[in-house]
C-alpha cells in the first residue's frame, strides 16, 4: 500500500515538474516549422519572416519546413502526430479551421489536435470586377446585378469550398444576389479569366491581384476585412459599402501540437509579440496586402473556435457539398 501510495506521489511530482523542465530546458536544439504550402506563397512568406527572429529570441533556430499538398492537410497531418515538446511547430490558417467543413475523411481536427500560440497576420480579399464591368462601387454592382436575371452573370473562385468561395457566398447571402460559381484551381487560373473579361467579377487574394490592378485589367470595389488597406486606402471595406459587421479573410499564425506544455507556449508567445509588433514587419508585407496578427494565446484559441462554427454555418448555407 506504501509503496502504492509512493508511486503515485511520484507520478503526480513527475507530471507537475514536466512543465518547469520543459520552460528550464526548452529549448536546446532546432525547431521546425511546418508549412503546408509551396515556398514563394502568402504563408511561406509571413512564417519566413516570424521564424527568423523567433530562432534568435529563443536562442535556437527556427527552420522553415514546407511540406505542400492536400490543402495543406499534409502538413497539418504531421504537426498532429508530432511530440508536443516544442520541436515541432504549425502554421495553422483559416484553411484549415475551414477543412472539416469541406473535406471527407481528414485524419485531423483544427481545434482538438492542435495547441494556439498567436496569430502571425492576417489577409483579406478583393471584391474585383474586369475592368468594362458596368459598376464602380458596391452599391453598383448589387444594383446591376439585381437587374439581371438570377444566375446570368458569373462569378471566379480559386476553388470549390476556398475561402473566396465562401466570402463570395456571405456576399450574395447578405446583398439578396445570385451569381453562378466557376470554380478555379488557384487565383492564379482564375485571374486569367477575370482579366480578359470572360468571367467578370471574383473575390480573390490581395498579392496576385495587385499586377493586373496596376495594369488596370481588373478593379477593385472593396476589401473584405475589417479594414482598409493601406496600399489602397481610398478602396472601402465590404462593411463600410452597405454591409455593416462583414469580414472575411485569411489568417496564418503558430500553433504546436495538443498538449504542447503551457510554458513552451507562453514562451514562443512573448518572443513573437515584438517581432509582430515592430513596424518593420508591417512595413515588409504591407506591399502584397498582409497586415500584422494582434491576438495573443487565448484570443488567437477564441478565434479558432469562433471560426470553425462560422465557417462551417457558411458552408451549409451554401450547400456547398465536401469534397475527398
Amino acid at each position: 500500500m506504501m509503496t502504492s501510495r509512493r508511486a503515485w506521489l511520484a507520478g503526480i511530482g513527475t507530471v507537475l515538474a514536466a512543465p518547469a523542465l520543459a520552460q528550464d530546458g526548452w529549448p536546446t536544439r532546432s525547431i521546425r516549422l511546418l508549412v503546408g504550402y509551396p515556398a514563394g506563397g502568402a504563408n511561406d512568406l509571413v512564417m519566413r519572416g516570424i521564424a527568423a527572429p523567433l530562432g534568435d529570441a529563443l536562442g535556437q533556430p527556427v527552420l522553415i519546413e514546407n511540406r505542400a499538398g492536400a490543402a495543406g492537410g499534409i502538413a497539418a497531418e504531421a504537426a498532429a502526430r508530432a511530440a508536443p515538446d516544442g520541436y515541432t511547430l504549425f502554421s495553422i490558417s483559416s484553411a484549415h479551421v475551414l477543412a472539416p467543413s469541406v473535406r471527407r475523411n481528414l485524419n485531423w481536427d483544427p481545434v482538438r489536435d492542435f495547441t494556439p500560440i498567436a496569430l502571425g497576420a492576417r489577409s483579406p480579399y478583393f471584391l474585383m470586377v474586369y475592368k468594362d464591368f458596368p459598376a464602380r462601387s458596391v452599391a453598383e454592382f448589387v444594383s446591376y446585378v439585381k437587374s439581371r436575371p438570377p444566375g446570368s452573370i458569373s462569378y471566379a473562385s480559386s476553388g470549390v469550398g476556398a475561402g473566396p468561395h465562401l466570402t463570395s457566398s456571405l456576399f450574395m447571402h447578405r446583398a439578396g444576389i445570385t451569381l453562378d460559381h466557376v470554380p478555379y484551381r488557384g487565383d492564379a487560373d482564375a485571374l486569367v479569366d477575370v482579366t480578359t473579361g470572360r468571367v467578370p467579377c471574383a473575390f480573390l487574394s490581395v498579392a496576385p491581384a495587385l499586377p493586373h490592378i496596376a495594369a488596370g485589367s481588373i478593379r477593385v470595389l472593396a476589401v473584405s476585412g475589417a479594414d482598409r488597406l493601406s496600399i489602397l486606402p481610398d478602396v472601402p471595406t465590404v462593411a463600410e459599402s452597405g454591409f455593416p459587421g462583414f469580414a472575411m479573410d485569411v489568417w496564418w499564425g503558430v500553433s504546436g501540437p495538443a498538449g504542447l506544455p503551457a510554458p513552451i507556449v507562453q514562451r514562443i508567445a512573448a518572443a513573437m509579440r515584438p517581432i509582430l509588433d515592430a513596424p518593420a514587419f508591417a512595413e515588409r508585407y504591407a506591399a502584397i496586402g498582409v497586415v500584422p496578427g494582434k491576438l495573443g494565446t487565448e484570443a488567437f484559441a477564441q478565434l479558432i473556435r469562433d471560426d470553425r462554427v462560422r465557417l462551417d454555418r457558411i458552408v451549409q448555407d451554401a450547400g456547398i457539398t465536401p469534397q475527398d
